[in-house]
């Protein structure tokens, strides 16, 4: 197997892992979107609201924040304290949270949370805890997915210059009279050619061992942490299944 990054613009990467097969690629997906533990606020305790918020729109909004997770400091199931204080008037963002523990903020420091008008005050004490995707979405510390690397078939000649002005600008070219994709990794295109280049008959081919892993976090952890993460979930998850064969 063979893995490289072939993609990074903020908060999206994608991986080119050649070599493998879809039980594996899906593996990945689905351990990422179900096992690795990020921070989420879980509880709220709001002690002065006079905001124009009600109580519970707040909670929920509260609760769909993105947490900064300290990979190394914590683990499912552990928690941290974060504060929410401040007098009107103006417009309480995410900024204003502040955490107990230094290493952990909120990853997005312009979400409007509410309003607050003239000596109106608002006073939140939250709670923070590491868990998966499999309890609820917020867990999720990215939207991942994957496809196939696609290969034009070039077996005969086709009106190349009727297919160019068809196709998404740069989405294709032409060498030695051959049809090549510009974006083999499907970073801008997102397949929307596939059908022009169906219409002309042109013939392509899906790989079944080599694939883009697109990763985009939610800024809870980078994507390397997500992928390192998933990988240590996949083996722990691999030692206890070990260990209970030993037993049998």
């Amino acid at each position: 197997m063979d893995v490289k990054k072939v993609y990074e613009d903020g908060n999206v990467a994608k991986y080119l892992v050649k070599g493998t097969n879809y039980t594996f690629m899906n593996t990945i997906r689905r351990t990422i979107m179900t096992n690795v533990p990020c921070l989420a606020v879980e509880s709220v305790q709001i002690y002065e609201n006079d905001s124009i918020v009600f109580d519970e729109m707040l909670s929920n909004r509260l609760g769909l924040l993105p947490i900064k997770t300290d990979v190394k400091g914590y683990k499912k199931g552990d928690t941290v304290k974060l504060v929410l204080e401040k007098t009107g008037p103006g417009i309480v963002t995410s900024k204003d949270i502040k955490c107990t523990d230094p290493k952990i903020e909120v990853a997005e420091k312009k979400i409007p949370i509410t309003k607050l008008g003239k000596e109106q005050n608002i006073k939140i004490e939250m709670t923070a805890v590491m868990n998966t995707g499999d309890e609820s979405a917020k867990f999720q510390p990215a939207i991942v997915s994957y496809n196939e690397m696609i290969e034009i078939k070039n077996d005969k000649n086709h009106d190349t210059k009727a297919i160019l002005l068809e196709m998404p600008k740069g989405s294709i070219e032409v060498k030695a009279g051959k049809l090549f994709f510009t974006d083999p990794y499907n970073v801008e295109h997102q397949n929307q050619h596939l059908d022009i280049l169906k219409k002309h008959g042109v013939k392509f081919e899906f790989s079944s061992t080599d694939f883009v892993l697109s990763i985009e976090s939610t800024g809870q952890m980078t994507q390397k942490e997500v992928l390192e993460m998933t990988i240590s979930q996949l083996v722990a998850k691999l030692d206890e299944f070990e260990e209970q064969i030993k037993k049998l």
